[in-house]
């Protein structure tokens, strides 16, 4: 390259001046001439053709023979009858002469979740789709941020990792890291590479994670929310009715979750869905979305997200995608099967409220929420309450959350309940 540029006219650059017309035109004008000389005389040799081709009908081969179990895309995850095959309680379900499998099924004897290990293969249950990983996985994100990633499926269990090594690195604090954001199953750090580098980094959380190992256990500070809610109400509804009228035709959202997790009828759906606590595991999506999973096992439904998404939905809308609820802060496209609505803000940007004060959101991951149903006059009467501002919040403050202590409490639970 050296030798190139001393043979061609681009050692002028360094002599030309900017500041005259003509010679800012010539140095366009040599700097085009070249471009094209070293296009005109860029070729691959006949080897290297030949092997761009081999690796590519190699990578075809592969494509054919890959299992349809190793990868789900985003139309099997959407598709109704690809949905129904992912899930351990309805593996069983092509039978139509056998009664679809009970809810119930989404958990093990114990109270455990069940891990997705499709086959026996040591191996190939730490490649991606297989569920909890072995060793955690330290990936770069840039070069100011850090990938942690403990396995790839909605699990509590997973969660209670990121969040107890988020607290843990707090605690520590460990030079250079701005902060942490613990997702469902991930987490990411944000540091500064000029404070810390990326290899000492990861020597330092893997320290941290093995006394996290070796404590066992992890107290997570935790507030609880009550939160009154409208289930099969008529603004959700509405936003179904819409859809179906103008995008998609679809079952009505609470059915089709009653039937996809054989329930009795929508009553029963609402009395499983609040019959528990849900922990926050992560916030996204938009300011103050919290992701949330349920904390008795018993109550764990699931649901594919909508194919293609909803254009709107109401403000205060409780959904769900997965396993996970959510709540919609404020009137938002999404893709959520939606059955209830709350009145209370969960994102305030003027923090008329106290519980504002430090954010405009509010929850934080480790929070818990109890959905509580209501009347439509009860909805009322909080509305006007939120708009002059006398609204108090139902909430149980900084309570400590035990992750051994819940775990000794889901042994003892008597999974033969029906809610």
């Amino acid at each position: 390259m050296d030798q190139e540029y001393k043979t061609s006219d681009l050692d002028l650059f360094d002599k030309i001046d900017l500041q005259n017309p003509k010679d800012l035109f010539l140095k366009k004008k040599l700097k085009n001439q070249n471009s094209n000389k070293r296009n005109n005389s860029f070729r691959y040799s006949n080897q290297e053709i030949n092997k761009f081709k081999n690796l590519e009908n190699n990578l075809n081969q592969n494509k054919l023979k890959k299992n349809s179990h190793d990868f789900f895309n985003q139309i099997d995850i959407d598709d109704y009858s690809s949905f129904k095959s992912m899930y351990p309680h309805n593996f069983n379900s092509n039978n139509i002469n056998k009664k679809k499998l009970s809810v119930k099924r989404h958990i093990n004897e114990d109270g455990s979740y069940p891990t997705l290990a499709l086959n026996d293969n040591p191996h190939s249950k730490q490649e991606i789709f297989h569920g909890i990983y072995a060793e955690p996985k330290f990936l770069p994100g840039g070069d100011k941020y850090l990938l942690i990633e403990f396995g790839n499926v909605m699990n509590l269990e997973l969660n209670f990792k990121a969040q107890g090594l988020s607290k843990l690195i707090e605690t520590a604090k460990v030079n250079g890291i701005y902060e942490t954001l613990p997702c469902f199953a991930s987490m990411i750090v944000h540091y500064n590479p000029d404070d810390i580098s990326y290899q000492d980094l990861v020597k330092e959380l893997k320290l941290i994670l093995q006394n996290m190992i070796e404590n066992d256990d992890v107290i997570v500070t935790s507030r609880l929310f009550h939160f009154p809610t409208v289930y099969l109400d008529k603004w959700t509804k509405e936003a179904i009715e819409d859809y179906s009228t103008k995008i998609k035709a679809k079952q009505p959202d609470p059915e089709f979750i009653v039937e996809l997790n054989n329930l009795d009828n929508v009553e029963h759906f609402v009395r499983v869905h609040s019959g528990t606590e849900y922990w926050v595991a992560s916030l996204g999506f938009w300011p103050g979305l919290p992701f949330t999973m349920p904390l008795d096992p018993r109550c764990k439904l699931t649901a594919p997200k909508y194919n293609p998404p909803r254009t709107w939905t109401p403000r205060g809308a409780v959904g769900m995608g997965g396993s996970s609820t959510a709540i919609y802060p404020d009137r938002l496209p999404g893709g959520y099967q939606i059955f209830g609505r709350t009145p209370v803000p969960i994102w305030d940007p003027e923090k008329r409220f106290d519980v504002f004060k430090d954010s405009i959101c509010l929850f934080r991951p480790g929070d818990r929420i109890k959905f509580t149903p209501c009347s439509y006059e009860e909805f009322e009467m909080i509305e006007k309450k939120v708009e002059d501002q006398s609204y108090k919040y139902d909430l149980i403050e900084e309570h400590k959350f035990s992750i051994n202590k819940y775990k000794k409490w889901l042994k003892g639970l008597d999974y033969k309940k029906k809610f």
